[in-house]
């Protein structure tokens, strides 16, 4: 697991920066447009067949017009949207973007916090990585899992002000599994988070002393 020790050294910067894209990514669309709203298109070109994932020759036969680095770079929006979301109790934000189960597990962290009054901390600094693991497809959906790697600062602090979790100097990798799906054919770009779960253990990097 890589160290984050030297981001560390310049969290006040890197949290203005973390702030000014969370403002620009609230003018873009998660997704790409709706297909109704984009002009055709022609499909998208697949990848040259020695390195074409089968799975994804199998998508491309439900949607001809997928494209990897479109739904990567939505999903990656997605992605920090949601843990900001969670972070500040943003159900709207939440329903919007997450399966009916998955939200109801978001929902239930964010009620018993605001029940014992305690709050979550949470800067996202940016992501180091995001690649697929798997693809599913059927004749009714498709299913694609996505292990983000990113570097966040959180605390969790209680009614009274005291660090109950987490570490506000700590810059952590953290590495999650999600994965999104859509029904077949496509509704416009309904893309959801149908589960999560957490990639290999994210070391906290402690920032050295001055």
């Amino acid at each position: 697991m890589n160290e984050a020790a030297d981001v560390a050294n310049n969290i006040p910067a890197v949290v203005l920066l973390s702030l000014w894209w969370a403002f620009l990514s609230t003018l873009d669309l998660l997704f790409t447009p709706a297909e109704s709203e984009k002009p055709d298109r022609a499909p998208a070109k697949p990848p040259d067949d020695d390195a074409a994932d089968p799975r994804e020759a199998e998508l491309r036969k439900l949607d001809p017009t997928f494209d990897r680095e479109t739904f990567l770079s939505g999903a990656k929006r997605a992605y920090e949207t949601v843990l900001n979301a969670y972070a500040l109790g943003d159900l709207k934000t939440l329903r919007s973007l997450l399966s009916a189960e998955v939200l109801k597990a978001f929902a239930d962290a964010c009620a018993l916090r605001q029940e014992r009054q305690e709050t979550l901390e949470l800067t996202f600094i940016g992501l180091e990585t995001a690649s697929i693991t798997d693809i599913e497809s059927t004749a009714d959906a498709i299913e694609i899992t996505v292990l983000f790697r990113a570097l966040i600062v959180s605390a969790e602090r209680s009614a009274t002000g005291d660090i109950i979790g987490g570490n506000p100097a700590a810059v952590t990798l953290s590495a999650d599994l999600w994965t999104f799906s859509r029904p077949v054919p496509a509704i416009g770009n309904a893309w959801i988070v149908v589960a999560t779960d957490e990639g290999e253990t994210a070391d906290a990097a402690e920032p050295p002393n001055q």
